[in-house]
């Protein structure tokens, strides 16, 4: 059985590693025929981008279900978030019972009346490592535990990888995000004084296991945060 398992699983990296390999190589292709002919390669690499999305979706599918396959499917978390769009606003409703607003300036045409899309992200990024930070405290040896995290956070983007014209041609700037600064500062329990080396250990534990953390690290966007303790002896 179990030899059975790991010839599934050789068999299953080996289509991947080749899907992979045929990806990069119709990159390299479009890649080089823009170079040749910019103008009229235009339609073709965006049509490239969509099918790239497709297969990568389509790899990452076949991967779940190999881990489906090998009985782990218990680590395989799931979110699921349903909304409604109204010119630049959004209502929407987690799987949980949770409800989520987005909006945009008035001078981006909303109304300004809920956090931007971005403001959630950056959100986001403090509710995980605020959650993940207390995870990796606890398991850490010795523990740290905290007892508060107060967080200031500055994200910035090129407006130019959303505005950027013609709109059927893909931006040349990156619309993520690219940078995020600011400051953690830590309060741990009474009696605890974490040494540089446990505090940056912490830091990037944090970072590597907080899901959307890594996901914008993963994306090129770089982290330029300072942990500092904060703790009161």
């Amino acid at each position: 059985m179990m030899i059975r398992c790991l010839r599934q699983v050789s068999d299953h990296l080996q289509q991947i590693s080749c899907d992979m390999m045929t990806l990069q190589l119709m990159t390299m292709f479009v890649t080089s025929a823009a170079l040749i002919s910019p103008v009229t390669t235009g339609s073709l690499r965006h049509a490239w981008l969509h099918h790239r999305r497709s297969v990568l979706t389509q790899l990452l599918r076949k991967n779940l279900a190999m881990i489906s396959d090998n009985d782990n499917e218990n680590y395989i978390k799931s979110y699921r978030i349903h909304g409604t769009g109204m010119r630049s606003a959004v209502e929407m409703k987690t799987s949980t019972g949770h409800n989520i607003y987005t909006d945009v300036p008035i001078k981006m045409g909303g109304r300004d009346e809920a956090p931007q899309p971005v403001e959630h992200l950056l959100a986001a990024l403090i509710g995980c490592t605020q959650a993940t930070a207390v995870y990796v405290g606890r398991m850490m040896k010795p523990r740290l535990i905290i007892e508060r995290i107060e967080f200031d956070l500055e994200g910035f983007r090129d407006e130019r990888g959303a505005l950027e014209l013609p709109i059927e041609q893909v931006p040349s700037i990156p619309a993520r995000l690219e940078l995020i600064t600011g400051v953690v500062k830590m309060h741990f329990k009474k009696g605890i004084t974490p040494s540089a080396e446990q505090l940056m250990t912490l830091k990037e534990q944090t970072e590597a296991r907080c899901p959307v953390a890594s996901m914008m690290l993963a994306s090129g966007c770089k982290m330029d945060i300072s942990w500092i303790d904060q703790t009161v002896t």
